[in-house]
């Protein structure tokens, strides 16, 4: 299925669901007890990512990931971790949301989340003009009982066209801001 395809049919199903409630799940808890996490293995049936500049984005988010765990003592990276760690990623226009979900794993409501942003980023924003907005929802899930920990967000306006350094600096600063409730 083509992107273009996949965010038709998303729209459509969100449009679809927006009068349904909303079933996603905020848990905040820390990582006091914990001392190592790991990327979310990424199902192999899935087709490669060939697109460079979503290449890009994951390995800027992927290394984003490890700075921020490694930078608070845990270890990160290796087998046979305390916590994994999935993320969402994001991405709206006016009246339209897409998401990618190959480093977000299954059974933990990714069409509920989809729904909620697409109702609360783009149905509801009240912005007048064109806009271009992403953002990440990232998960940290106990690895041994397979409870999820911790979910939290951030979004801010994209930049089309922005310069590696600038786009790995402000996937920097939404992987920090989403997981700092984490390391609190």
């Amino acid at each position: 299925m083509s992107k273009t395809s996949f965010r038709i049919l998303l729209a459509a199903a969100c449009l679809g669901f927006v009068s349904c409630s909303s079933n996603v799940d905020m848990p905040k808890g820390g990582s006091k007890g914990y001392t190592s996490a790991r990327l979310i293995q990424r199902d192999p049936n899935l087709p490669a990512i060939t697109n460079p500049t979503e290449q890009q984005v994951h390995r800027m988010i992927q290394n984003s990931l490890s700075k921020q765990f490694t930078s608070k003592g845990l270890a990160y990276g290796k087998g046979g971790s305390d916590l994994v760690v999935a993320y969402l990623v994001i991405y709206q226009e006016p009246g339209m949301t897409a998401d990618y979900r190959d480093y977000f794993g299954y059974g933990r409501n990714a069409d509920d989340i989809a729904v909620l942003a697409h109702k609360r980023g783009a149905l509801e924003n009240e912005r007048p003009e064109f806009f271009r907005q992403a953002g990440i929802l990232i998960d940290v899930i106990d690895a041994r009982s397979n409870k999820l920990v911790y979910r939290n967000f951030a979004r801010n306006d994209a930049i089309k066209g922005a310069s590696p350094a600038t786009r790995a600096a402000r996937i920097d600063a939404a992987v920090a801001q989403a997981l700092a409730g984490f390391f609190r």
